[in-house]
């Protein structure tokens, strides 16, 4: 039998009384879609881990984290993207992994492998894996874990949820990581969260029998064995979720609702699109920031503005749904430009399908328009185009321009204004919308109260550097310091920001302004 449509299974959630349950359950498809998945894994897992937690005796308290922790395992998935795309296809090789045992040497061979279309790109893939294997297995867990918890502690969820997801890459054998825990160190919330996404992860890809194969498989190794024992007698129940089920889960979830606004949403997951590239920390918060500073300039009413900041922070969600080596390339063919085209309509189709952010779809999805028709994904008209569009659009290039990117360095402030007037003769972008944007001086902003305001000037220096994807070689050629001197300074920055990964530092950077 067919796994029920995510219409189906999905819908009644979303029809939640709560807005932020609903919105949360919907949006966690695009951290599906980043890992090759069906659309309704997440969710799936969710409540799949919800009903295991409940029936396994746990509190209704631990059974809503177990919920949320399975919802949003795949959080962190792009903090290690990048790294990731020098095996291959990325969001191919999280797939391939996800579906197996990836503790086993042999499992991460075939999905290297086929995460390469071509023998050369194979060669270097499993090259690539033989020499660094080990480096990239513990940053993988650190970085996946780091960014998840990191990124889930901006929606507010408990204690619970974010240690769920700290451990998410832990086993039962104490040989996952990044703590190599085991047995019963780790919180029972997170092991009904494993048990119940590697039944559903095998289910939704190949079905109850295969599902219920790789919990026996997996009992005592990756999985807790009365967890996976538990979910491998409910697993037929996959197949369908009856009104009254929904409704149990429902009534549980709205017990101790989370309290997650429109913003925390739209800048939890503009964050997890923009760590997917080193080229892109921290972008989408800059472009919020430029159109909230030209917004009321240009006569947009209060609900306009608001509406143009969740479209800015999330305007390049349909990033992470393409593989990250297209974003890395220094050149693109004609095919890359055109399957890039592709990341506008995933962007509004996620956005639509998620209550609190719909009236930010179809915006996020136009910031590519342009006034002569040229744009994408829709190619509309100048009247079509409504101003907030319109100043998204100048927004994202702006940004865009200062920063660097694989084929060419930053551009400064001059020079980006020279492309944005260049842009407008050629009728492509609005006149008065590059006049306030261009116009207004770029200052970079203090570091806010909190972790980054006790850093030291040079160690900001460091931190940007780090987020911008630099190695301690170059920082230290760019700053004309030693090498060892970098890692001092990189040890002393993760102290005082309360992180251990590259990730989570960019993040907290991002979240105070200073990348």
């Amino acid at each position: 039998m067919a796994l029920t449509p995510l219409s189906q299974v999905a819908m009644p959630v979303m029809n939640l009384r709560l807005d932020p349950v609903a919105s949360l359950s919907a949006l966690s498809s695009v951290l599906d879609l980043a890992n090759g998945l069906e659309g309704e894994k997440s969710l799936l897992t969710g409540l799949f881990a919800l009903e295991l937690a409940l029936d396994g005796g746990l509190s209704r308290d631990d059974a809503r984290a177990a919920f949320y922790v399975g919802l949003l395992r795949h959080l962190g998935c792009t903090a290690y993207a990048a790294e990731e795309s020098r095996l291959g296809n990325d969001v191919h090789l999280r797939r391939n992994l996800l579906r197996g045992d990836a503790g086993r040497p042999s499992h991460v061979v075939r999905s290297v492998l086929d995460a390469n279309p071509s023998l050369p790109r194979r060669a270097a893939g499993l090259a690539r894996l033989l020499t660094s294997s080990r480096r990239l297995r513990s940053e993988w867990f650190a970085e996946a874990c780091g960014a998840a918890r990191l990124l889930a502690s901006g929606l507010g969820l408990d204690a619970r949820v974010l240690q769920g997801l700290d451990e998410a890459y832990e086993r039962w054998d104490g040989a996952g990581g990044p703590r190599l825990l085991g047995g019963t160190d780790l919180h029972e919330v997170g092991r009904v969260a494993q048990a119940a996404h590697v039944a559903v992860v095998f289910f939704v890809g190949s079905g109850t029998a295969v599902a219920q194969e790789a919990l026996a498989l997996q009992a005592g190794t990756t999985l807790d064995p009365a967890w996976a024992k538990r979910a491998l007698a409910a697993t037929a129940s996959l197949l369908t979720l009856s009104d009254a089920r929904i409704e149990a889960a429902e009534a549980c979830l709205l017990e101790a609702p989370p309290a997650i606004d429109a913003t925390a949403l739209a800048t939890t997951f503009g964050d997890f699109a923009d760590l997917q590239s080193p080229f892109t920390r921290g972008h989408s918060r800059r472009v919020a920031e430029a159109c909230a500073t030209a917004s009321p300039r240009l006569g947009l009413d209060a609900a306009e503005q608001a509406t143009l900041q969740l479209a800015a922070y999330l305007h390049d969600l349909g990033h992470v749904t393409l593989p990250t080596g297209l974003w890395l390339r220094p050149d693109w063919s004609s095919s890359d430009r055109e399957s890039s085209r592709a990341h506008a309509q995933a962007t509004e189709q996620l956005l639509t399908a998620t209550p609190m952010l719909r009236d930010a779809a179809r915006l996020a999805g136009a910031h590519h328009e342009r006034l002569d028709g040229g744009g994408y994904p829709r190619g509309l008209s100048p009247a079509a185009l409504s101003r907030a569009a319109r100043l998204l659009a100048v927004a994202d290039v702006w940004v865009a321009l200062q920063e660097e990117r694989p084929h060419r360095p930053a551009r400064t402030a001059p020079v980006a204004r020279q492309v944005l007037e260049a842009e407008v003769k050629a009728g492509r972008l609005d006149a008065d919308c590059v006049a306030v944007v261009a116009g207004t001086k770029a200052v970079r902003r203090a570091p806010e109260p909190g972790p980054t305001s006790a850093l030291t000037p040079r160690e900001v220096d460091v931190l940007r550097l780090l987020a911008g994807g630099a190695t301690n070689k170059e920082i230290a050629g760019k700053l004309g310091v030693s090498d060892r001197t970098v890692q001092h300074h990189t040890i002393h920055i993760y102290e005082k920001l309360g992180v251990s990964t590259r990730a989570g530092a960019s993040l907290v950077a991002a979240r105070a302004g200073l990348v």
